[in-house]
C-alpha cells in the first residue's frame, strides 16, 4: 500500500473511532510528515483523498478540520 494511502486509513480511522471529532483540526501536513517519517507531498496527498471522500474539508489560511457528520 503506498505511503499516503496508508496514513489516509489511519488518519480514516481516527475520525471514525472519534479520537478526531467534527470541527477539529487535522495535523499540519508538516506535523504529519514528521510523525508518519514521510515528504509534506505524501502527506498532501493523504488529506486530498479524505478531502475527496468528504472526510475533511480545507480552510484556506487556517488548515484541515474533519468534516461535520451528515
Amino acid at each position: 500500500m503506498p505511503p499516503y494511502l496508508r496514513v489516509a486509513a489511519e488518519l480514516r480511522e481516527k475520525i471514525a473511532n472519534g479520537e478526531l471529532l467534527p470541527g477539529e483540526q487535522v495535523p499540519s501536513l508538516d506535523r504529519l510528515a514528521e510523525t508518519y517519517r514521510i515528504s509534506r507531498t505524501t502527506a498532501r496527498r493523504a488529506v486530498q483523498v479524505l478531502m475527496d471522500e468528504g472526510l475533511v474539508v480545507s480552510r484556506p489560511r487556517w488548515g484541515v478540520f474533519v468534516a461535520e457528520r451528515r
